[in-house]
């Protein structure tokens, strides 16, 4: 279950080892545990390129996904695609709500895999609510100790 790891940004607030072992634990919990992974942290000029670029939209996003596939599977081993991470933006909003920036960057990368899973919150509100539903049930697996929340909430 390899993560990759790429970061674009030289002063992390997390250790690229912290991201890989979350994003690896993460992978386990949705039941992917032979899924491939790649994460690119970026700030966000770059984050507003890619924005504009494949959503055409204006701005910075906190997160975007890139799956490597229509429809995962969950059988063979699967490069389930790209999770691309703004962290400036990710600071700014953890700041905003209160919490700490590594809880925020897992949120994000919960959010960014669950999309990869075939989840899109974007097609209506049963699609919305089954995305949280899974948020919140790898959240609580990967948070133990932690009560951390979707961004939905």
């Amino acid at each position: 279950m390899p993560v990759l790891l790429r970061s674009e940004i030289k002063h992390l607030p997390v250790t690229p080892a912290w991201m890989k072992k979350t994003a690896a634990a993460l992978l386990r919990h949705a039941g992917r545990k032979h899924g491939e992974l790649s994460i690119l942290l970026v700030d966000d000029s770059r984050m507003t390129e890619l924005n504009s670029t494949y959503r055409g939209m204006a701005g910075p996003t906190n997160v975007l996904s890139f799956p490597m596939a229509a429809e995962p599977v969950a059988t063979a081993p699967q490069l389930l695609g790209d999770i691309v991470i703004s962290v400036e933006t990710a600071t700014r909003e953890a700041a905003d709500c209160g919490r700490t920036v590594e809880d925020y960057l897992c949120i994000l990368l919960v959010h960014g895999l669950v999309h990869l899973l075939g989840y899109d919150h974007e097609r209506g509100a049963e699609d919305a609510a089954a995305m949280t539903a899974m948020e919140k049930e790898l959240l609580c697996k990967i948070s133990a100790a932690k009560v951390l929340a979707p961004l939905s909430e």
